[in-house]
């Protein structure tokens, strides 16, 4: 637990570091920075603006890059991780609760006492684990709309894709062979 709060402050205020950029020049109606040109009329997605957003309210950066479908996916993962937190709790007090009333009685029973102290234990170890797994959602997210932001101005046209074509052919002791060829253009 002590690391939560360390991590938590890297993770929000590491969108805020800087580095030494190039100033952009306006140009013919085009931003042209050291290693983007984006044309005029057409949308950038800012990294930094999509991660920050994603930190502050989960989701905001997809939906900043417009990517609306992750959404149900998230909010799911989240909702669902939610509700084994209740799941865990629940079945840890239900444990804590026979622990008492066992204790309650005028001879109670050790062995039982401490079996019913591992099960919570149990379920409070699962519910720990669960915690985890949202700040690695909540993570993941704001990785992935930062991620999604870069790759929005990627150029994906028919030059860079890459072709899989069947393969028919003979081998040199003339049996015939079934396969795929794969070829990705590089600089043409």
């Amino acid at each position: 637990m002590r690391l939560v709060a360390p991590i938590v402050f890297l993770l929000v205020f590491s969108n805020f570091s800087f580095a030494q950029e190039k100033a952009a020049d306006l140009k013919n109606g085009q931003i042209i920075g050291e290693t983007i040109t984006v044309l005029k009329g057409e949308k950038y997605y800012n990294p930094r603006v999509a991660s920050t957003r994603s930190a502050i309210l989960p989701g905001w950066g997809q939906i900043y890059n417009r990517s609306w479908w992750k959404l149900p996916i998230l909010y799911g993962g989240l909702g669902g991780l939610i509700h084994f937190v209740g799941v865990n709790e629940g079945l840890r007090n239900d444990n804590l609760a026979k622990i008492e009333a066992e204790r309650a009685l005028d001879d109670p029973n050790l062995d039982l006492i401490r079996v019913y102290q591992r099960r919570a234990d149990n379920w409070r170890k699962n519910r720990d684990l669960v915690f985890l797994g949202m700040a690695g959602v909540y993570a993941l997210q704001i990785i992935d709309a930062a991620v999604d932001a870069h790759l929005k101005g990627f150029n994906v046209d028919e030059e860079l894709a890459l072709n899989i074509k069947p393969k028919f052919g003979v081998i040199s002791n003339g049996a015939p062979f079934l396969g795929f060829r794969v070829t990705l253009p590089i600089g043409q």
